[in-house]
């Protein structure tokens, strides 16, 4: 009965200092967030003067708690401590400086070399493949993680770090110089038969192969160089790979936009405040004939942009599966001492106006995804019917699912269940497996539609 004065003398204490929560809703945005700063205040002064634990430190409280309101908002708002920015802008660099090797960290204990070029200095020092790295910078390496390790040999300038390396009972210390290290958004082929397969041989040398994985601050740049290749080499017809682009700049892709999409608008965005901000190509004349663009459900945000302004604008048909559907825009504020709130600011619709946002782009072509099959499976269900004909099996009144698996069966010299036995679905698996292995069914739909 005690504790429950207590707590009830509490809720009273505030009750004597806030608003009701009728009043606080009809208060202007100003006045509310001055009795929300009001709020925080009473509460942090109750926790400084009565938490019978550890010391608590403020900030750490007050980081916690704006974490908490921004992670209210949305999937894609974030809070993020200096610390937290400072990586992720270091995992956003196109140029670093890490070791000439690699390593496997599977079996645990000490990182093990896997990979050595015989034009490493190390190699011409007698380090080869299987020595075990047992400290860098004078610190044990021993049952480092992958993430740990890279973080502890990359650097952003060069410059020589100490290695202890061990072979049996011998170790020894090599100074490892540093090696630059560039990652490249965009990546040109030339060469279509590097694709070629059992199935699908890309024999057109007119078509040229373009993928962006993602949207750094340097990839509209890249594009334009690949892009003048692509001239260089006589190709007329493109294909743009934006599969498991998951988006990054803005401003890059619209910087990739406008050497590809016609004139016209690109994307409208707009703020909470109705302020509109359109974003346009002045395009004349399009560097190629044909061009398709391969998407698939990790297509997102920035990828959306330019995917979604190829097909409104008739510069492409887009080629796979519904994309992600991210059409939103993030800012980042930076808040002195405290640190950064990523926020979403910005909604955008494409040329036609059409919403993406939750929505995504529906691909004039779509190939469907293939999964495998489960045994007991329902006949009806999609997926075993994508994956009948995906087997080579023609599915209609005449040719029932149940039908095509006896056929299956038979051909395989399988039991004949008409059902999705164990032994039935493990072939099929295995077929599937193969021949996904074997041929990039998208890429296939779009080059033959580029041809077409």
């Amino acid at each position: 009965m005690k504790r429950f004065f207590v707590i009830l003398g509490l809720v009273l204490g505030f009750a004597g200092n806030v608003y009701a929560e009728e009043n606080f809703e009809s208060m202007s945005s100003q006045e509310q967030a001055e009795m929300a700063g009001s709020y925080f205040e009473e509460i942090i002064k109750y926790i400084k003067s009565n938490y019978v634990g550890e010391d608590v430190n403020i900030k750490n409280l007050m980081q916690t708690a704006i974490r908490a309101m921004v992670d209210e908002l949305d999937e894609y708002s974030d809070y993020l401590t200096k610390e937290e920015y400072e990586a992720l802008k270091n995992a956003e660099r196109t140029v670093w400086y890490a070791p000439d090797f690699e390593c496997d960290f599977s079996g645990g204990g000490y990182p093990i070399i896997s990979k050595l070029p015989k034009t490493s200095s190390l190699y011409k020092d007698g380090v080869r493949v299987g020595d075990e790295i047992r400290a860098i910078k004078g610190v044990s390496s021993y049952d480092i993680g992958e993430e740990e390790y890279n973080e502890s040999v990359t650097s952003n300038i060069a410059e020589v770090i100490s290695m202890k390396i061990a072979r049996g009972d011998s170790i020894k210390e090599y100074s490892v110089s540093l090696s630059r290290v560039e990652y490249h958004s965009v990546n040109f082929i030339n060469d279509m038969s590097s694709f070629n397969s059992n199935s699908q041989k890309y024999n057109d040398e007119s078509v040229g192969y373009i993928k962006i994985s993602s949207f750094n601050k340097n990839t509209s740049n890249e594009f334009s160089k690949e892009l003048r290749e692509f001239k260089n080499q006589g190709k007329t017809k493109l294909i743009l790979d934006l599969r498991g682009n998951t988006g990054g700049y803005v401003d890059e892709a619209i910087g990739v936009a406008r050497q590809i999409v016609p004139s016209g608008v690109i994307i409208t965005a707009r703020d909470k405040g109705g302020k509109i901000t359109t974003y346009t190509s002045d395009l004349k004349v399009k560097p190629y004939e044909k061009c398709v663009v391969l998407v698939d459900g990790l297509t997102a945000s920035a990828s959306e942009i330019v995917a979604s302004a190829m097909q409104d604008s008739g510069a492409a048909k887009i080629v796979g599966e519904q994309t992600f559907g991210k059409g939103v825009m993030q800012s980042v504020m930076e808040f002195d001492d405290i640190g950064y709130v990523k926020m979403t600011t910005m909604e955008y619709s494409s040329r036609y106006g059409k919403k993406i946002d939750g929505i995504g782009i529906t691909p004039n072509v779509t190939v469907d995804k293939i999964l495998f099959v489960n045994e007991g499976e329902s006949l009806d269900n999609e997926n075993v019917i994508a994956a009948i004909k995906f087997l080579g099996y023609k599915v209609d009144k005449n040719n029932t699912v149940a039908r095509n698996i006896g056929r299956y069966q038979a051909e395989m010299g399988l039991k004949l269940t008409y059902e999705l036995d164990g032994p039935t679905v493990a072939a099929m698996n295995y077929e599937i497996y193969t021949e996904l292995m074997q041929n990039d069914r998208v890429l296939s739909v779009g080059y033959i539609n580029l041809l077409g």
